[in-house]
Parts: C-alpha cells; sequence; structure tokens
C-alpha cells in the first residue's frame, strides 16, 4: 500500500500578516527552507510515497513549487489540488477521492512535529479504527489571580495559575469510510466531522503527545520561535 498523505494548505494565515499578504503561510521561510518543505521531509523520512498539497490562497505560489519538489524527492508522487471556494480543513478532502487508498492521513499545513508518523500509521493500518485524530496537552498560564470562595470568603488565591489543556494537533489519520461523512462543495472542518461521529456515537481514536516535539506555527510569536530553532 502506498502511504498517502493530505497536506492542509489552503488557509489565509490571517494571523501572520503582514508576512501572508504576499506569500502562503507554508511557503514561509524558516532558514533557507520553509515549513512546507519541512512538513514534507517529515512525511518522506515517515515513508510517504504520495503527498497531495490541497490549496486555495495564492495557489500559484504552490503550483511554482511542484516542479522543485518532484525534482528533490524523485521517487515522491506530488499533486495539488485547488478550491474554488472556501471549503475547510475538511472539504477539500472529499475533492480528492479518487486519490486516496484505504487508510490515508492528513496534516495541516503549519504542523512542526518530529512525531514518528511512520510507527503511528502502520499502527492504524493494522486497526480497525476509522479516525484518529493526534492530541497534545499544552500548558497555558491564566492571565488573573484565581480566587477560591466559599460562603461568600476567599480561602485560597492562586497567582496566574498554569492551566493544562488537550487539544486536537492538526494530524489525522482517516479510513475512506470517513469521507461518505462530508458534504460536497461546502465549507466543512475537522471539527464537524468530529462532531458527526460523537453524534452517532462512533469511534473516536486518539494518540496523546507526550515528549514529542509540537508547533502550531499560527502566530507570530511561533513563527519567530521556529526560526529560532531551526536555522539551517
Amino acid at each position: 500500500m502506498i502511504k498517502t498523505a493530505i497536506i492542509l494548505a489552503g488557509g489565509l494565515g490571517k494571523r501572520l500578516r503582514p508576512l501572508t499578504e504576499t506569500i502562503p503561510k507554508p511557503l514561509l521561510k524558516i532558514g533557507k527552507t520553509t515549513i512546507l518543505s519541512i512538513i514534507i521531509d517529515n512525511l518522506v523520512k515517515n515513508g510517504f510515497k504520495k503527498i497531495i498539497i490541497a490549496t486555495r490562497y495564492k495557489s500559484e505560489r504552490f503550483k511554482s513549487e511542484i516542479p522543485r519538489l518532484k525534482k528533490k524527492y524523485e521517487n515522491i508522487e506530488f499533486f495539488l489540488s485547488e478550491e474554488k471556494k472556501k471549503l475547510g480543513t475538511c472539504g477539500p478532502i472529499k475533492l480528492l477521492i479518487k486519490k486516496l487508498p484505504k487508510k490515508f492521513l492528513v496534516i495541516n499545513g503549519d504542523i512542526i512535529t518530529n512525531l514518528n508518523i511512520n510507527k503511528l500509521f502502520s499502527k492504524f493500518l493494522k486497526s480497525k479504527s476509522k479516525f484518529l485524530i493526534v492530541s497534545k496537552e499544552i500548558k497555558t498560564p491564566f492571565e488573573f489571580g484565581k480566587i477560591l470562595i466559599k460562603r461568600n470568603k476567599i480561602f485560597k488565591i492562586e497567582e496566574k495559575p498554569i492551566t493544562k489543556n488537550k487539544i486536537i494537533a492538526g494530524i489525522y489519520f482517516l479510513d475512506i469510510d470517513c469521507v461518505r461523512y462530508i458534504p460536497d462543495n461546502i465549507y466543512f472542518g475537522m471539527d464537524d466531522l468530529i462532531k458527526i461521529f460523537l453524534k452517532k456515537k462512533l469511534s473516536l481514536d486518539t494518540y496523546l503527545m507526550k515528549k514529542e516535539f509540537w508547533l502550531d506555527v499560527g502566530r507570530q510569536a511561533d513563527y519567530e520561535k521556529i526560526k529560532k530553532k531551526i536555522s539551517i
């Protein structure tokens, strides 16, 4: 089975403006490379042979990247999908149904991670799971002093406590059967697909990342952070 990955690269990158006014977020430079190239390098390292780049915003910039990618990765199949209108994070998958195998990977075009995707994908292939979502626990400082009250009296104060939350990490493993729940040609996000699974009480599996590096390059601070970490 050819390992297939879809990179969702159609977003506007609003939180990174003005950088993304002329360049789509996945093509922003990090040292001598780009966010997209880092994602592709990791996919190729993990044995993926077919990579589909789903685009919309400034899709012409991605078209010029395809020849370079094909030259760099001679044994990898590259395809470019272009949305005519905004379809969200799930809608583009429906457009690609004829190119997809039984099970495949979907990753947001702004996620940088050292997750062992090959190992996790191999487990997914052997499982009966239809939908596996990679998750991550993040720690967020609460911006205010937190007080605990009992009978109108304060009995404890926590100064700007750290809150822990598990989030969706923007990496998904899907069975082709999931695609039938995605409507045609309308905006439809992964969150919408998850809600359908929950409503129908279908199994939703997750892999919780713990020690693996993960960063969503969605904000200016995160972009500066990854530029410092990766300076090649």
